[in-house]
């Protein structure tokens, strides 16, 4: 058990980094901050120790703040780009 919550831990991280490099670069804060929360829960997991039920549950909402992230950072992104167009520009 200790080796499947360390590798999902690991990808979790990774992806949470991936999300604060491009909220970074996009300069979207919600997502920024969802995947720096979600390098937090990691933080607490691995130092609880990752075979108890709260390591577990602090993965689970890792995930989930990984999730919510990259959602946020999509609907900024789709918002951004309806913003930007011209009402009166028909081409």
């Amino acid at each position: 058990m200790f080796a499947e919550l360390a590798a999902g831990s690991a990808a979790i991280v990774a992806g949470d980094v991936v999300l604060i490099a491009f909220s970074w670069k996009s300069r979207t804060v919600l997502a920024g901050v969802a995947g720096a929360a979600g390098i937090v829960l990691i933080g607490f997991a691995i130092t609880s120790g990752l075979t108890s039920r709260a390591a577990e549950a602090a993965l689970v909402g890792a995930l989930v703040f990984l999730i919510v992230g990259a959602a946020l950072h999509r609907l900024g992104q789709a918002l951004e780009r309806l913003l930007d167009v011209d009402p009166d520009d028909k081409s």
